[in-house]
């Protein structure tokens, strides 16, 4: 499954709109009883997002799940939620060590109630405090659980990471540089080698600057993007899945150098640069990925190898 490209947020009282997620294509849905949910559904939003669990399931998308802050009522909401067919657990404003074992507790709670194997459901930290942005190593590392950190790359609305850290987003973006890159790094070396973008912040109909909020994400070292428009989900697959173009060249890559192995060497002159053992593992992850996603046949794969 990971990593991820796009994460789409769905509103847990939107079941039309799970039951239409195929058109769009995601590579997995957050199901949000957070921020999309008004108080008064809060409760009831839990056997909402159980439900669509299963009919996303049934479709053969990974369901995530945006509880609460554990600090407000996300304590209740984890027992309810965790259910066959939840790939994990989103959480917003996580600011501690401690909040994410506690998480990671209460799912292991969950998964038994449930009779799921152990370690099946995934965190992924949204640290949305001054706090939290400053613990986030330390907050990856605090579960095998976690997968990857919700970062930011955003445009001129300032939401929760804008007002904790304290900037003015713009599209130029700059001053976001040092926190995206915090973000990654801390998310990588604390264990969890997926850090995704939140793209926000655009028109719903400016996919163009969708499209550069996603191909700065990427260079920067963000595996993928999480989306709250369906429209957007094709442009920043478009920006970070391998293509077919690439993964070729990354498969004749791999072939260059078993060649090389095999003469003796342990470098080659390959499309016209020199390469060596550090490029192959990052070619075998994009060759295996498209390989998983069929841009590659099975056997271009086993060529590589």
């Amino acid at each position: 499954m990971w990593p991820l490209r796009t994460m789409l947020f769905i509103p847990a009282h939107k079941l039309d709109w799970a039951k239409k997620v195929d058109r769009f294509a995601p590579d997995s849905v957050v199901i949000d009883i957070e921020d999309a949910l008004p108080r008064s559904m809060k409760v009831e939003g839990r056997a909402m997002a159980r439900e669509m669990i299963a009919v996303l399931k049934e479709k053969g998308v990974p369901a995530f799940v945006r509880v609460n802050a554990l600090s407000d009522i996300g304590m209740d909401d984890v027992p309810e939620i965790v259910t066959d067919g939840l790939a994990g657990i989103m959480l917003p404003k996580s600011d501690s060590v401690e909040e994410i074992r506690t998480l990671d507790r209460l799912i292991s709670y969950g998964e038994g109630k449930a009779g799921m194997p152990f370690g099946s459901v995934a965190i992924l930290p949204l640290p949305e405090t001054a706090r939290g942005m400053v613990a986030t190593r330390e907050m990856a590392a605090a579960s095998d659980r976690c997968r990857g950190v919700i970062g930011l790359m955003g445009g001129p609305i300032i939401g929760d990471f804008a007002r904790a850290a304290g900037f003015l987003p713009t599209m130029e973006g700059s001053e976001q540089f040092y926190l995206a890159s915090k973000m990654i790094l801390d998310s990588r070396a604390g264990g969890a080698p997926y850090p995704m973008a939140s793209l926000i912040g655009t028109g719903l109909d400016d996919l163009d600057g969708v499209r550069m909020l996603a191909e700065r994400a990427k260079r920067f070292g963000f595996v993928g993007a999480v989306l709250i428009h369906p429209s957007h989900v094709k442009v920043a697959a478009e920006v970070f899945v391998p293509t077919r173009e690439e993964a070729q060249y990354f498969a004749g890559m791999i072939d260059a150098m078993a060649a090389a192995e095999a003469r003796g060497d342990s470098a080659v002159r390959y499309e016209g640069t020199m390469v060596d053992y550090a490029m192959l593992p990052h070619a075998h992850d994009i060759v295996d990925e498209a390989t998983r996603r069929g841009i590659l046949p099975a056997t271009a794969a086993g060529e590589a190898a």
